[in-house]
């Protein structure tokens, strides 16, 4: 069994003609006809249907051309990977991303990336907001994807270049026995009184304090955090018990399963708040990463209409 037969027949079987199959190779239908019929031969079973007025599948040659697509779709990307891999692109990339975000589209991105370079190896680091700025600035991290929070006056910022992915809605996580888990939505004033559940802050870090703290202050009150945890996971766990809400983006709450015990109440003028980026320090000149954002972020971002 040859490639080549493979293509006439599921050409032939596409266009249920063997003349327009054979132009689409720009060979004789007498070419195409003796191919496919050493393709039935070899197979020991009649692919078509063929009379003076049409061409049909048999139910053989049905089952036949999902297999043969099959079979031809595998070469073709083994030939791409064999190609990929002679341009001689080897190297390391240090990919890191915030706690969460591999619930996403994220490894899709990732197994492209590693189907196009394959000889590129990947170290992946899941982290909080700060230590993932401070990798890229360090130099550990080649990129990042990551929480944006306001850098209005932070010096470090001027090393970094980035590109919006996606913006998610801020949501209440709260036990089901919450006084509000009934709402369809709330406003951030309404959580006045309630205990929070916080994601733990390091000090010297970057705006995500002063973010939170502004968003509370524009509604008339201060957080009560009764919980810190550095762990998306602890935390929501945390809100089971009834220690508190937590303030989680979409990206999160939109995997919580049911047995959790906890629901997401959306927050009303907050459908926006969270920006997610694809983040590096603009000196890093690495070609891994280049590639990285060039050939694979930018592109799935495009075809999925996600650029902001």
């Amino acid at each position: 069994m040859q490639i080549r037969q493979l293509e006439y027949f599921v050409a032939v079987a596409e266009q249920l003609n063997f003349t327009k199959a054979a132009k689409q190779f720009y060979i004789s239908q007498t070419a195409v006809t003796l191919q496919i019929k050493a393709l039935e031969e070899e197979l020991g079973v009649v692919l078509f249907y063929r009379t003076n007025r049409k061409v049909e599948l048999t139910p053989a040659g049905k089952t036949f051309l999902d297999d043969a697509r099959a079979i031809l779709r595998r070469t073709r990307d083994a030939v791409s990977r064999a190609q990929k891999a002679d341009t001689g692109l080897t190297g390391h990339l240090n990919f890191g991303y915030v706690k969460g975000y591999e619930k996403t589209f994220l490894s899709d991105i990732l197994a492209d990336y590693h189907t196009n370079y394959p000889n590129i190896s990947l170290s992946l680091v899941r982290e909080n907001v700060a230590e993932l700025y401070d990798g890229i600035f360090n130099g550990s991290l080649d990129i990042i994807f990551n929480i944006l929070y306001s850098f209005d006056d932070m010096e470090d910022m001027k090393e970094m270049e980035y590109i919006v992915l996606k913006e998610y809605p801020l949501l209440a996580v709260m036990p089901v026995s919450h006084p509000l888990s009934h709402r369809t939505s709330i406003k951030r004033s309404d959580l006045m009184g309630y205990p929070l559940v916080d994601i733990k802050k390091s000090e010297n870090r970057y705006g995500e304090a002063k973010t939170i703290a502004r968003a509370f202050s524009d509604s008339g009150f201060a957080p009560d955090v009764s919980y810190t945890s550095d762990d998306i996971e602890t935390s929501i766990l945390a809100v089971a018990a009834g220690l508190g809400y937590a303030l989680l983006p979409s990206y999160i709450t939109d995997n919580i399963a049911v047995k959790e015990k906890v629901t997401a109440i959306p927050i009303e003028g907050e459908e926006r708040q969270l920006p997610i980026i694809a983040a590096w320090n603009k000196d890093n000149k690495n070609p891994a990463r280049i590639k990285f954002l060039s050939d694979c972020v930018k592109p799935y971002l495009e075809a999925n209409r996600l650029v902001m």
